[in-house]
């Protein structure tokens, strides 16, 4: 990642430096509508900055609303994670439906009721 972050500061330093050197080529202005009169290199560099955004945003946005969805999973799988262990200890020494714990008699039944 270092050898990435290193290559955009020289690219960042060169782009700055060709703005410089366009201005020091162009000192004029240009009239724009609504905006008067603008440098060329500020029009170059606005334009430069605005397309950089718009390649920019879309995929950032993407990556934030996978990274969300990435969390909520990962939150879930450790719920059923915790609830399975919690299942798996050990069976429970009493019988799941209650009514069958004495033996399927309910208190206060006769078994010949049954019968």
């Amino acid at each position: 990642m270092k050898a990435l972050r290193i290559a955009q500061v020289i690219a960042l330093v060169l782009v700055a430096v060709y703005v410089l050197l366009f201005h020091n080529a162009n000192p004029g202005t240009i009239e724009l509508p609504l905006l008067g009169r603008v440098p060329p290199s500020l029009l170059v560099v606005s334009v430069a900055v605005l397309a950089w955004l718009i390649g920019w945003l879309p995929g950032r946005l993407r990556s934030w609303r996978l990274e969300r969805k990435l969390a909520a999973t990962q939150a879930e799988r450790d719920t059923l994670s915790t609830d399975l262990a919690r299942a798996q200890r050990s069976e429970p020494s009493d019988p799941i439906i209650p009514d069958r714990a004495s033996g399927g008699l309910r208190p206060g039944d006769d078994p010949t009721d049954y019968l």
